[in-house]
C-alpha cells in the first residue's frame, strides 16, 4: 500500500470517530432549511403533492401521519407558515434566568446542583444540561409556579373518527423553582422536606368516570420515587399506586400518566442524554389569545413556524419501565424558550410506539397572574396502531390552595 492510499485510509476511519472526538461541551452543528417552504406560504389539500417532500424534511416522521394523512389530506385543515414571533420570558423567570447564569453545575448522578429557579443552563453547552433546561417540573415552557388546565380528551380511531372523551381539571402547585407568583423561590418548608411540585388530576365527565381522582407527589431527590394515589370511584376508595401504574394510558387513552407535557417522567441517575442534532423543524406558533376555530375535529388549525430544534435522546436504562427511549424535539430559538415540541418514545423492545406534542401553544400573558395561560393542546398518537388522541383546554394561574388543590377530600367535592 502506498502512502497516499495509506493516509487517505487513515483520514476515513478517522472521519468517522470525528463527533466523538469532538470536545465534551460542544454542540452539534445546526442545520439551516433552505428549501422552498416560506413564511407566506399556506400548505393545503390542493398544494400538498407539489410540497409534500420538504413538508416531510421538515418534520419528525411520527408527525407525519396526523399532520398530513389526516389533515391535510383529508382537506381538515391547512398549515401556514409565518415568521418566528419572539416572546420574552416572565419577568421573574427571565431574572432568575440570569441569576443562575454560570452558578449551576451538574453532579455525578445527573443531579443538579445550586438551582433555585429560572433556567439552569441559559447557554447550554451538553445533552444533560438541555434536557434540565425543558424538563417540564424545571422549565416553564409548559407550565407555570401554579396551574389550573381544564380539558377535554377526545379519542379517535386509525380513521380519524371520533370514539369517546373525558373532561377532567388539573391542579398543579411547584413548591420550590418559583419565580412570579410569591412565595418565590420556593415555599416555606419545600427545600427542607425535599418537596419539587404537587398535582392533581379530577375527571369531570363521562358519568362511567367522572369522580376519578388522581394525586402526585415529587420530590426533588432523583434516588425518591413519587408518591401517586387515586380515588376510585366504583369502590369507593383510595388507593396508592406503584409505579407501573403511572405507565398506564389514562383512562384507556392513548397518553399515560408520564406522557403528559410529553415528559413527565422523572429524570433519574441511571438515564444518559445525548444530542444527535440541531436542524429546523416546523412547529406550532404561539398565541397570546386562543385562536379561533381552535378546535376542528381532530385538528388544530392555528399557523405554523421554522424554528431550530435540538433532538436530544434519552436512554431510560430501567427494564422495568415501559419505555427504553424517548426522543425530544427541544426549542433552539434563543435563550429561555425550551419547549418540548413533540416527543417519540419506545418500547422496551426497540420499537416506536408513542408519539406526542403540542399543537398549538399559548404564551404567557403578564398583565397580571390571572393573565398567564399555559398549553391549548396536545396530539397523541400511537405509531404501532395509528389510533390517537387530541386534549385541548383553557388554562389559568393562581395562588392555589394546597389545603384544597392536594385534599383527595376537598377536590372531591369539585369532581361530585
Amino acid at each position: 500500500m502506498t502512502g497516499n492510499r495509506k493516509t487517505g485510509l487513515m483520514l476515513g476511519i478517522i472521519s468517522l470517530f470525528i463527533p466523538l472526538l469532538l470536545p465534551a461541551g460542544e454542540l452539534p452543528p445546526y442545520e439551516p432549511y433552505k428549501g422552498p417552504i416560506r413564511p407566506g406560504l399556506v400548505i393545503t389539500k390542493e398544494n400538498l403533492n407539489q410540497y409534500l417532500s420538504e413538508l416531510k424534511s421538515l418534520l419528525p416522521k411520527t408527525r407525519h401521519y396526523w399532520l398530513i394523512e389526516i389533515g391535510l389530506k383529508k382537506g381538515l385543515f391547512s398549515v401556514p407558515i409565518q415568521e418566528i414571533e419572539l416572546f420574552p420570558p416572565s419577568p421573574g423567570y427571565a431574572a432568575m434566568s440570569k441569576k443562575n447564569r454560570g452558578r449551576c453545575k451538574l453532579g455525578a448522578d445527573n443531579e443538579l446542583l445550586n438551582w433555585e429557579a429560572g433556567t439552569p443552563f441559559p447557554q447550554a453547552k451538553s445533552a444533560l444540561e438541555i434536557a434540565w433546561n425543558c424538563y417540564p417540573e424545571v422549565s416553564h415552557a409548559t407550565s407555570h409556579d401554579d396551574c389550573s388546565f381544564i380539558a377535554t380528551y377526545n379519542y379517535y380511531n386509525c380513521k380519524g373518527d371520533y370514539e369517546k372523551h373525558f373532561s377532567w381539571i388539573i391542579y398543579k402547585k411547584k413548591y420550590r423553582g418559583r419565580t412570579d407568583i410569591p412565595p418565590c423561590p420556593a415555599l416555606s418548608g419545600a427545600i427542607n422536606q425535599g418537596l419539587l411540585s404537587k398535582e392533581s388530576i379530577i375527571i369531570t365527565e363521562p358519568f362511567d368516570v367522572k369522580g376519578f381522582v388522581q394525586l402526585r407527589v415529587r420530590y426533588w431527590d432523583l434516588e425518591k420515587n413519587d408518591e401517586v394515589y387515586a380515588y376510585l370511584p366504583a369502590l369507593r376508595r383510595v388507593r396508592r399506586l406503584t409505579g407501573s401504574d403511572v405507565c398506564d394510558p389514562i383512562l384507556g387513552s392513548d397518553m399515560p400518566y408520564d406522557d403528559y407535557e410529553t415528559w413527565r417522567q422523572k429524570l433519574t441517575p441511571q438515564m444518559n442524554f445525548n444530542l444527535l442534532g440541531k436542524k429546523d423543524f416546523i412547529v406550532p406558533a404561539a398565541y397570546t389569545e386562543k385562536p379561533e376555530n381552535l378546535h376542528q375535529g381532530v385538528g388544530f388549525q392555528v399557523n405554523w413556524e421554522i424554528r431550530p430544534c435540538y433532538v436530544l435522546e434519552i436512554e431510560v436504562n430501567d427494564p422495568n419501565y415501559m419505555y427504553s427511549k424517548r426522543m425530544l424535539y427541544v426549542d433552539a430559538t434563543r435563550e429561555g424558550n425550551w419547549t418540548i415540541h413533540w416527543g417519540e418514545s419506545f418500547d422496551q423492545r426497540g420499537r416506536l410506539w408513542r408519539a406526542l406534542g403540542v399543537t398549538p401553544i399559548a404564551h404567557e400573558t403578564y398583565e397580571g397572574v390571572s393573565g398567564f395561560r399555559n398549553l391549548y393542546g396536545y396530539v397523541i398518537t400511537n405509531v404501532q396502531n395509528n389510533h390517537f388522541s387530541n386534549a385541548v383546554g383553557d388554562p389559568e394561574f393562581y395562588p392555589l390552595d394546597p389545603s384544597k388543590a392536594f385534599s383527595i377530600k376537598e377536590i372531591l367535592k369539585g369532581a361530585r
